[in-house]
Order: C-alpha cells, then structure tokens, then sequence
C-alpha cells in the first residue's frame, strides 16, 4: 500500500484497487500527450469508514485517488468526521449488535452504575427479588427474518419482525429503513402495542354526583396473562375505579388539598395490596360470570365486580378498600346472580355470519386469571393521568 496512510485505516477501512485496473481507469484521461507511455502519478483507493457498518448494506463502493499523502489525509479527515457523526446521529452500532442485546433483555445492565445493588434482574428496575428476568422464556423472545434478493444492491434494510417470536409466528411486522431506523421503529411498537398504555378511559370522570366532582380517582388496571390467553381471542381486561373522597385538587375547594406525600402513600399502598402477593407477581382476581355490585357514595365506591364466586368478589373488593383502610359495610355488597349465566355468557360464543364472513361472537364475562398491572391517578384540574405503578413498577411521581 502507499506510504502515508495510517495503519488503522490500511487494514480496516481502505482496500487498495487492483494496481492494473486502477491505472487502466486513469489513463483514459490523465495520458501525457508528450508520453502515451506515461503512467499517472497517483493512486485510487476504494474506502469504507466502516466494513462493519456497510457490509448489510451490500456493494456501494466510494473511491479516494490523488498522491498516498493526499489519500492518507482525504481517509483521516473522512473517518473523523464519520465517527464523530455516527455518535450525534446513533448509527455507531449496528441493528444485529442491537438487536442481540434487545431480544435477551439487555443482560449485561443488570449491575449498571446507579442500580439497586440487589438487583436480581435487569428489567423491571425496581425488582430485588429472586424473580426471572425479562424474556426468560426463549421461545418468546422476539426475532427477525431478513428480507433480500439475490441481485439486490440495497441502501436500505428490510426486516419481517415477530414481536413473540416463535410463540406467535403470526403476530408479524415489517419494518424498513436504516439501522437506527429499525431500532427506533421496533422501539416505538413495542412500547405503543404494550398492554399498559395510557388508555382512552384514563380520563377524569366528572362525576357520578355533584358532590364528587373534583374528587381524586384512582385506576387499576388488571390484564390476563399471555400465556392463558385461548386460541382466538384477546386478552381479557379488568378495570376499577375509585374516588378520594376526604382530599381535593380543587383550588377553590374548602375541602383539604390533596399534596404529593398523599400520593406517595397511596402509591406506596397500592404497591403493598396489589403488587407484593404471588412472591412481587402481582394480585390475580379470578373473574367469572358472577356480579357482585358495592356502592358507597359517601366514601367513592361505585363497583361492579364480576367474580367467579361470591368469596372472590368480596376479596376484590375487600383489596380495593384496603388502600384507604377502609372496610365493607354491612349490607353494602350484593350479589346479582343470572339464572342461567352459561346461556346468558357461554364461555366459546357462537360464530355468525357478519357481512358475509364466519365470525365469532365476542365474549361476554369471560372467565380468566387478570393481574393486576397499572394504576393512574386521574384529577380534575391537574393535565393528563399521574402514573403510580406501571407493570407493577413504582414510577416516579412529577412532583412540583
């Protein structure tokens, strides 16, 4: 190779043409009218600031010719701003290099700086306990296939995505793009497609009487887990609400203001009652065809718990209390029965013909394991839900 060129550059980075095909290349224009014999006095060089980067990429090949003086530095210039770039702009790392920390959970930050020292697991950050880390089970890890022609010259990728991998075949996407792009796009699915978002019922209800407007309310939610989820059908969904009713947001309100030392011990509370049982798993509220319906209005509650026994309904009920310390009152619940609630809410509905088409009817008090998952705080005159716990994580509060 020519003299001048640095040696980290010499090895990865530039691959010399072959002698005769470069000057072949050159002559065609740069011969010497005085001596058709001459050959040029420079070089041509082929150049990647990264092998690792472009090979996905296929065969773009980008050219540096002049003097080995010229070259060494048109190569030392190009690559410091190559890697500088690469940095502001994220394409440092490749998608594979990503993507095999992604599909694992991001093993190697289980002890990062500033993590809980008895950290058994990376993700969630707040786990200390003896639990299995995320996307343990292989088989559901995600995976991608991808997509390429024999002839294909691409400046771009494209990836068919399985969010599940092969737990769900189906459940597929595909995505295109560079590779930061494809980092970002499968980021912004998952976290959009994940079963906690804010919902469209994560609103503030304005009241189901005059005296509760401006009360706080508090959501939890509870999902199936997707491992019991049966063939054909979606996840089932167990939502309740409830109201503070000794505390308000409301700044003309003579009533006591709600401060976020309140919120931090209905956060810590909820994360007691609903989060700690089943070993950090979270509460289960084991649903079925049976309702059991718990109004009082003077203390916020208004519930309609279906239920697969009347035990389990007031133990529902019994948990949501708790958060307030609070205890059923005598005559309060009841227990609404169907006379033929398998009839009424058969388990596997019937299909019907919709719009020509075999459908199957969607269920009607499905009977299913929901965990409990989230829990928002909702007020009347603070902008958007408070998040409490998210996949049964503390979050951090937006304290003022």
């Amino acid at each position: 190779m020519a003299t001048g060129i640095p040696k980290s550059y010499t090895r990865s980075t530039i691959e010399k043409m072959e002698e005769s095909m470069a000057k072949l290349k050159l002559q065609q224009g740069l011969l010497s009218n005085d001596n058709p014999e001459e050959l040029p006095n420079f070089e041509v060089w082929r150049y990647s600031s990264s092998a690792r980067l472009d090979e996905p990429y296929g065969n773009h090949p980008r050219y540096l010719s002049g003097t080995a003086p010229l070259v060494a530095v048109q190569a030392s210039a190009i690559k410091a701003l190559h890697d500088e770039l690469s940095l502001r702009l994220g394409y440092a790392v490749t998608f594979d290099e990503w993507f095999e920390e992604w599909q694992t959970g991001y093993p190697s930050l289980i002890n990062r700086k500033g993590s809980n020292p008895k950290l058994k697991t990376n993700y969630p950050i707040v786990s200390t306990q003896d639990r299995k880390g995320w996307r343990e089970e292989k088989k559901s890890r995600p995976e991608y296939n991808e997509w390429e022609h024999p002839k294909q010259n691409k400046k771009l990728r494209i990836i068919e995505y399985f969010p599940e991998g092969t737990a769900k075949p189906e459940s597929s996407v595909v995505f295109s793009g560079s590779d930061s792009q494809l980092i970002q796009s499968i980021q912004l699915f998952t976290w959009l497609t994940l079963n906690f978002p804010v919902g469209n019922n994560e609103v503030f209800e304005g009241g189901w009487h005059h005296a509760r407007t401006g009360q706080p309310e508090i959501l939890l939610t509870f999902w199936e887990d997707k491992e019991d989820v049966a063939e054909g059908f979606d996840k089932v969904r167990g939502t309740i609400r409830f109201r503070i009713m000794d505390k308000t947001d409301d700044p003309d309100s003579p009533m006591e203001k709600l401060t976020w030392n309140d919120v931090r011990q209905l956060q810590q509370k909820i994360y007691e009652i609903f989060v700690t049982p089943n070993n950090g798993n979270g509460l289960i509220w084991k649903k079925g065809k049976e309702k059991i319906t718990y109004f009082d209005k003077n203390e916020g509650h208004d519930y309609r718990i279906l239920s697969r026994n009347e035990a389990e309904g007031y133990r529902v009920v019994d948990a949501v209390l708790a958060v307030q310390n609070q205890v059923r009152k005598p005559g309060k619940p009841r227990l609404n029965l169907s006379p033929n609630p398998e009839i009424a809410y058969p388990t596997v509905p019937e299909i019907k013909n919709i719009l020509n088409k075999p459908t199957r009817m969607p269920r009607l008090r499905p009977i299913a394991d929901v965990r409990f998952t989230r829990a928002v705080l909702l007020l009347q005159f603070h902008r958007g839900p408070i998040s409490l716990i998210d996949d049964r994580r503390l979050m951090a509060l937006p304290e003022d």
